[in-house]
């Protein structure tokens, strides 16, 4: 795989693709300005970081990443300008300004009278003077980029928003009122376009008509609010919306890894099947003609070797399958094998579209073809004999299995999973003033995993002193985390969760889902408003909160035909059946599910500590009154402040907020 290392652009080597992505060059956008806010432009091909947390942002034009070092620009006529490029990593270089007003740090620059241009203006070449009876005016239009002192206010003819002083424009010299945005003639009332040559489009702004397709034909992008400038043919019937007619997709495309013949644009609305992904398509293909071979843009050139976070390894491209029933690990849907679709060589049952595997929340955007695949990661432990371990979270001391069952006492939790010990096997630190104790399937939770919850790898931390928030179940907690990058934390029960369930509330299988805004989906058990759930695929209205894991209490229902009544041990309030309630098989304890997860049951008591706030356990004989419902706190870890002397209780963060006064600790 060739690769390119230029140190002042991007600190990471870089790998050429063909592929049609949405984002944003580097280079020529580093700040990310978008001309459409809340839009990314279409990169045809151009070169891209391959490392892990990377891919994804680092891309760059083709003609970006090995730019001309002198040009000519019709803009600037008099002199050449020559290339300025960074010699210190590019997010450290000068910010220099465009005359069209935007900053950049890769561009051209006028050594003789300061005059600068970015690599978007400079790859864009605009005429000195329009002809008269262009656009619609009867004057010749001239472009002005020097600060201009209006005497009015003046608002461009295409767009209809202000012309500020210091914007690249083009002015009537005439009569001054006719002014235009140089960004804005492709606005501008009717233009021509490479992909549809044989009629004008005309502009829309606003409502697309009725009768009218209502996404673009290149790309696909839905015409909404957001997104309301379209070019219309009224004699096809067909949009092209403004970022494909400002940067249209390429006419034809070489792409040898995808197919051994040139690869021509169709744009037309037409029903197509893709030969690389299997999957239906009803617009503008890439087509060859001698081979009757048809693709999607977004399929060409995919990735030979990656990895995605529905497998535990590497998967492969195959132009296909073959005979044989198969189902996609991620959409769920049939794979038809006459088609592309990515396999595991370990795994002969594993098969995903290939739009599915590459997708940016399924696929980590890593190429591993030519790379060796990963050793086999470090154990969580050393053994040391049949009972004794050195585990890595508590490396001084050695730790002894114990597993005949004993019962200790119900203030010992796992340092891991902030639970009671119960009758499970666990392991015990061999030093007697030492209170640190493990489940034993806590101690053997892998160093590294992947996780359905994000498309980078977990790794385990476990400082059981760091307070966080999982970012699966929304609970509080100070045992062990799975973090993948900055920012995306889950709990070790969360992380123990795969992409579907079995759950006995439930006849059918239910599957991980995840909304990027709250209040999307509410659990048909607790009822809660939540971001991510479990979600049948056969009754959509069935959604159960992701917070599920194994517990020595065991969710129940009770038996509808007979008139059963259950109490809650915590509450001593009746317990609906319908709504299901855990409940212990042993003794007949039985607990609301709300009884039982509250905002500090994964919080180790004493462990969360701050001036005036302490998450204490709530085991004395009279419960505390919570300092805000008054009502008895039922849960077994509660929040304790110091108020002028004495102590107040709360049952909640609910009511802690409430309560005001003082920075809290979560």
């Amino acid at each position: 795989m060739e690769r390119v290392e230029l140190p002042q652009l991007h600190e990471h080597p870089l790998i050429p693709f063909h592929r049609f992505v949405s984002g944003w060059c580097d280079l020529c956008n580093p700040l990310n300005v978008f001309t459409e806010p809340g839009s990314n432009e279409n990169i045809y091909g151009g070169y891209r970081c391959n490392e892990l947390g990377c891919g994804e942002e680092a891309v760059f034009h083709k003609g970006c990443f090995k730019p001309l070092k002198e040009i000519n620009h019709s803009i600037h006529p008099d002199h050449p300008l020559k290339l300025i490029i960074p010699t210190v990593p590019l997010q450290d270089s000068q910010l220099h300004t465009c005359f069209c007003g935007k900053g950049f740090k890769v561009g051209y620059r006028c050594s003789m009278c300061d005059f600068k241009l970015d690599l978007e203006c400079a790859t864009r070449p605009e005429p000195l003077v329009l002809l008269e009876n262009s656009y619609g005016h009867e004057h010749p239009l001239k472009l002005v980029f020097e600060i201009y002192l209006m005497q009015s206010s003046k608002f461009c003819n295409a767009c209809v928003k202000h012309v500020g002083q210091t914007d690249p424009h083009y002015r009537c010299q005439e009569c001054e009122e006719f002014v235009i945005h140089v960004d804005c003639l492709d606005l501008f009332p009717e233009a021509y376009h490479t992909s549809h040559p044989q009629h004008p489009l005309k502009t829309f702004k606003g409502q697309v008509p009725d009768y009218a397709d209502k996404n673009c034909l290149l790309c696909e992008k839905e015409f909404d609010q957001r997104h309301h400038q379209l070019h219309h043919c009224d004699v096809c019937n067909v949009n092209i919306c403004r970022a494909c007619m400002r940067n249209p997709p390429p006419v034809d495309v070489e792409a040898l890894k995808t197919h051994e013949h040139k690869l021509h644009l169709v744009p037309r609305l037409i029903d197509f099947t893709c030969n690389v992904c299997g999957t239906q398509g009803n617009r503008s293909p890439y087509f060859c003609l001698p081979c009757n071979f048809m693709i999607h843009r977004e399929c060409i050139d995919l990735p030979r070797v990656i990895n995605i976070n529905r497998h535990d390894h590497r998967i492969s491209y195959t132009p296909r399958l073959g005979h044989g029933e198969w189902k996609c690990r991620v959409c769920r849907k049939k794979v038809v094998g006459f088609y592309g679709a990515y396999t595991c060589a370990r795994c002969p049952s594993f098969a995903v579209h290939a739009r599915c595997a590459t997708r940016n929340d399924v696929w980590d955007m890593v190429e591993r073809e030519g790379t060796l695949e990963e050793e086999e990661e470090i154990g969580p432990y050393e053994v040391i004999d049949d009972n004794t371990i050195r585990h890595f979270s508590h490396d001084h001391h050695n730790l002894q299995i114990n597993n005949d069952g004993m019962i200790i006492s119900e203030s010992a939790l796992c340092k891991a999973c902030v639970f009671q010990i119960g009758a499970e096997p666990f392991y015990s630190c061999k030093q007697q003033q030492c209170d640190f104790i493990l489940h034993e399937k806590c101690a053997n939770l892998p160093r590294k995993k992947r996780h359905v919850c994000n498309n980078l790898p977990f790794t385990l931390h476990p400082d059981s002193h760091y307070t966080f928030q999982c970012q699966l179940c929304c609970q509080y907690s100070t045992g062990f985390r799975y973090q993948s990058g900055p920012d995306v934390i889950i709990d070790v029960r969360c992380a123990s969760i795969s992409d579907s369930i079995e759950h006995k509330s439930h006849p059918n299988p239910l599957y991980y889902y995840h909304s990027i805004s709250n209040g999307d989906w509410c659990c048909s058990r607790c009822k809660t408003e939540i971001y991510s759930v479990f979600r049948c695929d056969e009754c959509e209205d069935y959604i159960l909160d992701a917070k599920y894991d194994d517990h020595p209490l065991f969710l129940s229902y009770g038996d509808m035909n007979v008139d059963e009544k259950y109490w809650c041990e915590a509450c001593e309030t009746k317990v609906d059946p319908k709504e299901g309630f855990y409940a212990c098989n042993d003794c007949g304890v039985v607990l609301h599910i709300s009884c039982l997860f509250g905002d500090f049951s994964y919080v180790m008591p004493s462990s969360m500590k701050s001036s005036h706030e302490e998450v204490v356990s709530n085991n004395s004989i009279c419960r505390p009154l919570c300092a805000v419902c008054n009502f008895r706190c039922k849960l077994p870890s509660v929040l304790k402040v110091s108020k002028d002397g004495d102590f107040v209780y709360f049952c909640s963060l609910k009511c802690r907020h409430s309560f005001g006064e003082w920075q809290f600790i979560f």
